[in-house]
């Protein structure tokens, strides 16, 4: 399945969270997805035709990593080509803080 944001959308790929604590404890998936939906850091994989527009100053790219707001837009599932299935953020461009620069 592909999703296509319009406008002013961005879809945003999640930083993963691990399944262990830094001690070595598995952690529960239900803990995870909770905390996934407040992950705030992840790469941009697509936005709308109206993204960033007529703004000045850096404007985020495709595959850049960003810092968001914490709890922005919709969490969503998607099933890749392959049948698996990843959690993506669908939201506003606005909703962007910050670019990372490695």
């Amino acid at each position: 399945m592909k999703v296509n944001p319009v406008e002013y959308k961005v879809l945003i790929k999640p930083e993963k969270v691990d399944d262990k604590s830094e001690g070595g404890l598995y952690i529960p998936e239900t803990a995870r997805e909770r905390e996934e939906f407040s992950v705030d850091r992840g790469e941009i994989v697509s936005h709308g035709e109206g993204f960033f527009e007529k703004l000045p100053g850096p404007v985020p790219q495709i595959g850049d990593k960003v810092i968001f707001n914490r709890y922005a837009g919709s969490l969503i599932t998607i099933k890749n080509d392959d049948g698996a299935r990843e959690n993506y953020r669908l939201c506003n461009d606005k909703d962007i803080c910050a670019i990372i620069e490695e």
